[in-house]
């Protein structure tokens, strides 16, 4: 991470971003600069963080190597015109705006600018995040180092980018309403509020990092840790009958479906 960060936009992604790089390595501090429209929220950014701060879009991109567009889908057009009056030669531009496809960036940019797209997720803040990313070659690239500091970078096809915001993008949403009732199930079952939630996210934390560092698969665990007429099985039975498998199937299917209306503008 040598290159200059310009972030347009300072808040709650901003903000998740740069802890999770600060975190990562407290000296690249200095390589980030940001603006926000609002008045005071990137200096708090600055505050906290001890990146720079620029009074514009155009002052970023006069700086930086890499730009990135954190404002709102119906604010990237207009951001990235801004961006590109100013922008270096050889630099690149990268969003996070849902739904905002690369060719609508390209639009406002010049033609030999390389561009990116990438869909984070807020564990992003302490280095366990999932980024989908999509794009120009060198774009990718020299985004790819900064997502893998904060987490986990996935190359894909566009076309696979309303999936992923359904999966990784609103996974952490949809997977802290299931932790929510797997707490309340602990306190039904006679736990404190503090026993239950620190029993129920430790456990989800630990089977999650024993998946990731074993490279064992889901299934495999579940049917290892399941023994016939055990509790485990009891419990997993409980599960399937209330319709757990399809109900997390419409999750990830109405999430997706949600992602394309909005790209539409429905």
């Amino acid at each position: 991470m040598t290159a200059t960060l310009g972030l347009i936009g300072a808040g709650r992604l901003a903000s998740a971003l740069v802890a999770g790089w600060v975190a990562a390595d407290p000296t690249c501090a200095p390589q980030i600069l940001a603006t926000d429209r609002y008045e005071g929220v990137a200096e708090a950014l600055a505050t906290q963080y001890g990146i720079g701060v620029r009074a514009t879009p155009a002052a970023i991109a006069a700086e930086a190597d890499l730009v990135i567009l954190l404002v709102k889908p119906q604010d990237v057009p207009g951001a990235a015109a801004e961006v590109a009056t100013t922008l270096r030669a050889g630099a690149c531009v990268a969003s996070a705006a849902a739904g905002v496809e690369l060719a609508t960036i390209r639009a406002a940019l010049a033609d030999e600018t390389a561009v990116a797209r990438f869909m984070p997720n807020i564990p992003v803040a302490v280095g366990g995040g999932v980024s989908a990313v999509c794009g120009d070659a060198v774009a990718v690239a020299a985004l790819t180092p900064w997502l893998q500091a904060v987490g986990t970078a996935v190359p894909m096809d566009e076309s696979m980018f309303d999936a992923a915001t359904a999966i990784s993008g609103s996974g952490p949403g949809m997977l802290a309403y299931v932790i929510e009732t797997f707490v309340a199930a602990a306190v039904d079952v006679g736990f404190s509020e503090d026993d239950a939630n620190r029993l129920v996210v430790d456990t989800f934390a630990g089977t999650g990092r024993y998946l990731a560092e074993t490279g064992e698969t889901a299934t495999a665990l579940r049917e290892r840790v399941t023994s016939p007429g055990g509790t485990t099985a009891a419990g997993i039975a409980a599960l399937e009958a209330a319709g757990l498998p399809d109900a997390v199937i419409d999750a990830a299917r109405a999430a997706r479906d949600r992602g394309t209306e909005l790209r539409s503008g429905s």
